[in-house]
Formats: C-alpha cells, structure tokens, sequence
C-alpha cells in the first residue's frame, strides 16, 4: 500500500511540476522539459529511485529508470484523464 501512496504522490509532484501557476518561472525556463507531465515525470521518478525514495531493489541507477518510466507513464495517463473530465487550462 505504501508503494502506491508513494507512486500517487510521485504524479501528483509532476502534475504540480508541469501544470501549476507555482512552477511558471520554471516552466518557462524550459518549457520542453517542465511543461510536459511525460518528461518532468521521468525526471521526478528518476530522481525518486536513484535516491531511493521509491525502489524495485535493483540498484539506483536501474530504480532510477524503472520508477521514471513508470512516473512518466502514469503522469501522461493521469494528466489526459484530468484534462477530459476537467478540461485543458491552457484553452
């Protein structure tokens, strides 16, 4: 249970990384990597697993890319499904 509270909280920090007003100034710093709920997921995962926030017990390089991947996976999932019930708030 707690590896999915953890995996909750992993998209929810994207979600807030990639789609908040708080975040703006780094958003548009780069707007190819903290603009994107695909590409700053893989980063907050990867950052997860390498540190060992989150781990698959492999190792932190091999964490890093699994949780990355599997963040940026369900960061992409989660945003669409935000923007169909809710709608898009950049239209």
């Amino acid at each position: 249970m707690s590896s999915f509270l953890l995996i909750c909280a992993l998209v929810g920090a994207t979600l807030i990384v990639a789609r908040s007003a708080l975040f703006k100034p780094l958003q548009r710093l780069y707007p190819p990597l903290f603009h994107c709920c695909q590409c700053a997921g893989f980063w907050v995962g990867f950052a997860a697993g390498a540190s060992g926030v989150v781990s698959v017990g492999r190792g932190p390089a091999i964490d890093g890319v699994t949780v990355g991947a599997a963040t940026s996976f369900l960061s992409q999932v989660a945003d669409g499904v935000l923007c169909q019930l809710l709608g898009d708030p950049e239209e």
